[in-house]
């Protein structure tokens, strides 16, 4: 019994606790009470709770007054009438001017967290996080709408902690209607929760361009971002850029699903295009250079289990687009596991489940195969990589 009332007490408290903290919610609610509680009184005093004047008139004409419009033929008679009409005057001068003031000032520093980056967004679900800073971000930005047309702007949310003016400048373009920002450093746990990082169904997480900073120091809160993420939503598609190799190993070895390493591909696009004569063309038509065709990878359903490349080749073909190869063990770590080991346990052959369980333990996770041979049979969890022009 008595634990009982300590959390209901406890409850109380609670409750009291947040309505000092919403001040202007607590105002509010305290003028309203204060002017229904003397309009009561002045309807006893005026006409003693008769039912020939409704309370409900009462509040009618005392509101009307309020405003200044003359809507009924009554006045108050009573000296205490009189008075309790005083008040409510008096109500109407301050009471209504600063539940108004209230509402505008709520408004305004809604509408300023907003564009300061300081809003939560607890309502957002399945949406893209960018973390960092680029000086392109803006033609990443809509690349990533026009490749994916189940993104919406209003389904990025931005973080970084450049300079406001910079940020402004991004957030007041008109293509980029309805992008989210929430402004701080995107490695401390309290800033992704702003962000809503538990509902989201990915994340972009780059480091930021800033004069001075050590390659490795940026690439380390790079490393620390992605290990906050994936603590807090397990879920999560993660894509982290990095400039170092030591740390694109380490974000390798904690299962990160995908790692960039700028400068390996840069060296290899330098190489390439200097041993093959328009080498850069071919690879920048490939990535997509604004034509429309681009490589990309379709996950396959479970009718393609056990078919051969020829087949899938055959079958895209007559679609007039180009198959390229298969991604092996595509999707999430934990959802690739355990269809694995579900795909497992259904062998008789305890030696045989064993093997495979061994097997998911060391499965490599989105792991292509270019240009296999006809006879190659697809697997579960597979997608295909094709050349084809974007939907």
């Amino acid at each position: 019994m008595k634990r009982k009332r300590n959390a209901v007490r406890g409850r109380i408290r609670r409750c009291l606790s947040r309505i000092r903290h919403r001040g202007h919610l607590a105002a509010t609610i305290g003028i309203i009470t204060f002017y229904i509680l003397c309009c009561l009184l002045y309807w006893y005093v005026e006409f003693d709770g008769a039912m020939s004047a409704g309370f409900l008139d009462v509040i009618l004409w005392n509101t009307a007054t309020l405003f200044g419009q003359d809507f009924a033929d009554h006045y108050p008679v009573s000296v205490a009438g009189r008075l309790l009409g005083l008040v409510l005057l008096l109500i109407g001068m301050f009471g209504v001017s600063a539940i108004t003031g209230y509402i505008s000032s709520a408004l305004i520093e809604r509408n300023m967290n907003s564009m300061r980056g300081m809003k939560k967004l607890q309502s957002l679900r399945n949406h893209v996080i960018i973390c960092g800073w680029k000086d392109d971000l803006r033609a990443l930005i809509l690349d990533i709408v026009r490749k994916n047309r189940s993104i919406r702007f209003g389904d990025i949310v931005l973080i970084n902690d450049v300079d406001e003016s910079r940020m402004q400048l991004l957030l007041d373009d008109g293509e980029l209607k309805g992008i989210r920002y929430v402004r701080g450093d995107y490695s401390e746990e309290q800033i992704l929760q702003r962000a809503n990082v538990k509902a989201a169904s990915r994340a972009l997480v780059m480091g930021e361009n800033q004069e001075g900073l050590e390659p490795e120091l940026s690439d380390s809160r790079v490393f620390a971002a992605v290990l906050m993420i994936r603590g807090i939503n397990p879920r999560i598609h993660i894509c982290a850029e990095v400039k170092t190799k030591k740390y694109k190993n380490y974000l390798e070895a904690q299962k990160c699903d995908e790692v960039i390493y700028s400068e390996e591909y840069t060296r290899y696009i330098l190489s390439t295009a200097t041993s093959y004569d328009g080498m850069a063309k071919v690879l920048s038509s490939l990535f997509d250079n604004g034509d429309g065709v681009s490589v990309q990878i379709f996950e396959l359903g479970e009718e393609w289990h056990n078919k051969t490349f020829g087949e899938l080749f055959q079958y895209y073909k007559e679609q007039n687009v180009m198959t390229i190869g298969i991604l092996e063990n595509m999707g999430a770590e934990r959802t690739l596991k355990r269809s694995l080991l579900a795909e497992a346990q259904k062998s008789t052959n305890y030696g045989e489940i064993v093997h495979k369980i061994k097997e998911v333990r060391t499965v490599e996770r989105n792991a292509p195969v270019l240009n296999p041979p006809d006879d190659y049979v697809v697997g579960r969890n597979s997608g295909v990589i094709v050349l084809a022009e974007e939907l």
